[in-house]
């Protein structure tokens, strides 16, 4: 039988454990203790919770021409008023042209201190809960969850929650992870590099790795030649301090870079002025593969989540797949009563026709055809991020 000295003591410490509970709970789910940063570059549905803050990349140099054409003052004026510009305290943000969401990656590292940051950008986030209703679109080298425009715009918090993009989902999976990012797409990343950009920028960023970083390099070849691919678009939960020792390295090989080639970037069109933000992307996969193979840096991926006007998917049921011989998957838009076709085969199509035709036929229904062939070259990197 237990005396009342070792009862009165079990209660204090129960007490005191429920006490530190409370209080532990309470700090991690204040409003600044997670905070997602949403980089916005024009007018788009706003995405603006407790833990998501949207921020404009590139707002020192907003009026004049980008990728996305030149503004209004009327969109000028929506952006400033309605989230934070990343052209405040220490920034980066007149480099946006060739830099684009790393400029608000630069703000975020050195204006902010929340103890767990992330970063996703207007229309692509990770996709946390695996049973979400939005349907997959896959690729040969990947596959994210499609939501339409329309989702963004009238039912924001409503994905969100769908995606489990809320502080309840979130923090849970830091009791087993470091970092939360996007599933890599599966190919070789030097190679991919050499068809759709232009190679000696990844060379000379791999020459800095190699004399400022020398136990990273051989990793970092092996990395790139080997089909593991990239994580694409720069798309991230995690802790400060990883943060932190990541964008400092990061900035420490792009801002060297910059300096070398901005010359002969000014001259290049819009889509290669962008190198240092398709660099970031393999630089990202770099730098955490390497810290997971060597530091046990414990990574979880998920999908990502794209809204754009590619397609729509119908309100209540998915699309119908049909797999088809040659792997590409074929969606059937019921409502829409078309057809999205991801190959360019003509053969392919024909007979995907003659099906769908012959179904509507022995249903007496008539359907309209509408087909969206799409070649490997459209879906390649970096087309697919800019749908």
């Amino acid at each position: 039988m237990k005396s009342g000295k070792s009862i009165y003591f079990t209660s204090i410490l129960s007490a005191a454990l429920i006490l530190c509970a409370a209080i532990y709970t309470l700090f991690i789910y204040k409003a600044d203790y997670l905070k997602i940063f949403v980089v916005y570059y024009k007018p788009a549905p706003l995405i603006k919770t407790e833990i998501f803050e949207p921020i404009q990349a590139g707002r020192t140099i907003a009026g004049t021409p980008s990728r996305q054409g030149t503004f209004t003052k009327e969109e000028i004026s929506w952006l400033s008023e309605n989230m934070i510009g990343d052209n405040t305290g220490q920034n980066i943000s007149g480099l946006n042209r060739s830099f684009a969401e790393i400029t608000a990656l630069y703000w975020i590292w050195k204006n902010t201190d929340s103890p767990f940051v992330g970063m996703f950008q207007y229309r692509r986030f990770l996709s946390l809960n695996n049973n979400a209703h939005y349907p997959y679109v896959n690729f040969p080298s990947m596959r994210f969850r499609h939501l339409g425009l329309k989702h963004l715009d009238s039912f924001a918090k409503q994905f969100l929650h769908d995606l489990e993009l809320e502080k309840k989902y979130i923090l849970p999976w830091f009791a087993t992870h470091d970092i939360l990012v996007s599933e890599p797409i599966k190919l070789n990343t030097y190679e991919q590099y050499k068809n759709e950009h232009i190679i000696a920028d990844l060379d000379a960023a791999l020459n800095i790795i190699k004399q400022k970083y020398p136990e990273m390099y051989d990793f970092a070849i092996k990395n790139l030649h080997s089909e593991e691919g990239f994580y694409p678009s720069n798309l991230f939960i995690t802790r400060r301090e990883i943060l932190n020792q990541y964008a400092d390295w990061l900035f420490s090989i792009l801002l060297p870079l910059h300096e070398k080639l901005k010359d002969e970037i000014a001259v290049r069109d819009t889509e290669q002025k962008l190198a240092f933000a398709y660099l970031s992307e393999r630089l990202f996969t770099i730098y955490f593969r390497y810290q997971q193979n060597h530091n046990r840096l414990r990574i979880k991926e998920f999908p990502f989540a794209l809204a754009s006007n590619f397609f729509e998917p119908p309100a209540e049921q998915p699309f119908i797949i049909l797999k088809t011989p040659q792997w590409q998957d074929v969606f059937i838009d019921q409502k829409e009563n078309r057809i999205c076709s991801f190959n360019n085969s003509k053969g392919e199509q024909l007979s995907i026709s003659m099906i769908v035709l012959l179904e509507s036929f022995l249903c007496f229904v008539s359907l309209r055809l509408r087909f969206f062939s799409i070649t490997s070259r459209t879906l390649s990197m970096p087309s697919i991020m800019n749908i």
